[in-house]
């Protein structure tokens, strides 16, 4: 449910017509509802009773009011834009707006992350809070100690990231300086320049979703410590960590050697190093 509420319907309204599509007829009755329903031409009254109209006729109806009414927005913040370039001087003026203030600059996150209709990139270091909503697919690169990623996300990471990053599509770029103060691009050379760094870490950083269980149970094999796994695999030692415990755990082992030897055993394709 709630799926209609685009349409211009409120939820008691879409459980109404839901449920007079799928059921006989109501009875008439003084239903503010139903009249509403009636208003919008999404039922009709036969013999004293409601009867819902065809979905694929009466909700396409609202949906292309709904378009119309989109494309007016669309046409209303062009001419906005406009006005706001006119006032504060040359078109070049709002390639760069800087933000202060640590609510705002939230805010703004929030705003660009939502902004992205095909794709957001976002570089995420430390400190980092809750990660706010976002709509379009997205890709993180991750500072390993505040990695959390989730939903439509890919996720890769690495020891450090430079900056805090939010890239919305082509079209905006969020670079946050510090809590309380950010700045925002449009299309120039300075945001060619960011998205070609995130696109260098990108490919530089550690899959999240990657295990690579061979070269871990080597390592373990050949006794090393968690930092120097963490420096083998390209990881944080937090993540080398984390990465022997969930062997350990599938493999029921009490002891590092215990998940290597296991693991061996069960003729994972494992080369021993020695120590």
């Amino acid at each position: 449910m709630g799926d209609l509420i685009a349409l211009g319907l409120s939820p008691a309204e879409e459980a109404t017509y839901c449920a007079l599509v799928g059921s006989p007829a109501a009875p008439a009755g003084q239903d503010d509802v139903l009249a509403s329903l009636l208003a919008k031409g999404l039922i009709s009254k036969v013999d004293g009773l409601y009867v819902a109209v065809a979905p694929d006729i009466a909700l396409e109806v609202l949906l292309l009011d709904q378009e119309r009414l989109l494309r007016d927005a669309r046409t209303r913040i062009d001419q906005l834009s406009e006005s706001y370039r006119n006032h504060t001087g040359a078109p070049t003026a709002t390639l760069l707006e800087l933000v202060s203030g640590t609510a705002a600059v939230q805010q703004r996150i929030v705003q660009v992350q939502q902004a992205a209709r095909t794709e957001l990139r976002r570089l995420v270091k430390a400190p980092y809070g809750a990660p706010p909503p976002h709509r379009a697919d997205c890709r993180t690169v991750y500072e390993s100690a505040v990695l959390d990623a989730s939903g439509n996300e890919a996720a890769r990471m690495l020891p450090s990231v430079p900056i805090h990053l939010y890239l919305a599509d082509d079209r905006l770029a969020l670079v946050l300086l510090a809590p309380g103060s950010a700045v925002i691009l449009q299309p120039c050379g300075l945001f060619d320049a960011y998205a070609e760094l995130f696109e260098r870490l990108w490919e530089r950083a550690l899959p999240v979703e990657s295990t690579d269980y061979e070269t871990l149970v080597a390592l373990l094999l050949a006794g090393l410590t968690d930092q120097a796994i963490a420096r083998q695999l390209g990881v944080s030692a937090r993540t080398a960590q984390r990465k022997i415990a969930a062997l350990m755990q599938e493999l029921g082992a009490r002891t590092r050697f215990q998940a290597g030897a296991q693991a061996a055993i069960r003729e994972l394709g494992v080369t021993v190093l020695d120590p």
